[in-house]
């Protein structure tokens, strides 16, 4: 079984390497190719790698600032687990806003009500009660 302090280590490692790799590419993209010549699939992983790279980075800002406590830095995985969540509802929604906006199909009542239905998401999350 891996330490706590190699969990974090490896964490850490893992939500940098995984921002680096996925911004880079997403830069490369905008920079090298036009939407007409990424086509449908390149643009869909163009969006993949904009959830990517803000949800690795919200995932590490959420994992280093909840291992400041003692009680987090004991429970390692659980704080990982609860960043990556959070993360990934982060990245899911600046995607999703970003690909509706390219659609030209945004307004201020679709990212009001999308931004609510992810907060609900994430209060279900953080208030649900374990089942033994």
């Amino acid at each position: 079984m891996l330490s706590q302090r190699s969990v974090i280590l490896l964490s850490i490692f893992g939500l940098v390497f995984s921002f680096i790799i996925s911004t880079l590419g997403v830069v490369y993209a905008l920079f090298t190719y036009t939407p007409a010549k990424l086509g449908p699939a390149g643009i869909t992983f163009w969006f993949i790698g904009i959830l990517i790279s803000v949800g690795s980075v919200i995932a590490l800002l959420g994992f280093l600032w909840k291992l400041r406590h003692e009680e987090h830095r004991l429970t390692a995985a659980k704080a990982l687990t609860s960043s990556l969540r959070t993360g990934f509802l982060v990245g899911f929604t600046v995607s999703i806003l970003l690909a509706l906006s390219s659609l030209r199909s945004l307004s201020i009542r679709d990212i009001i009500l999308f931004i609510l239905v992810v907060v609900v998401i994430e209060i279900y999350f953080r208030t649900r009660k374990k089942r033994v």
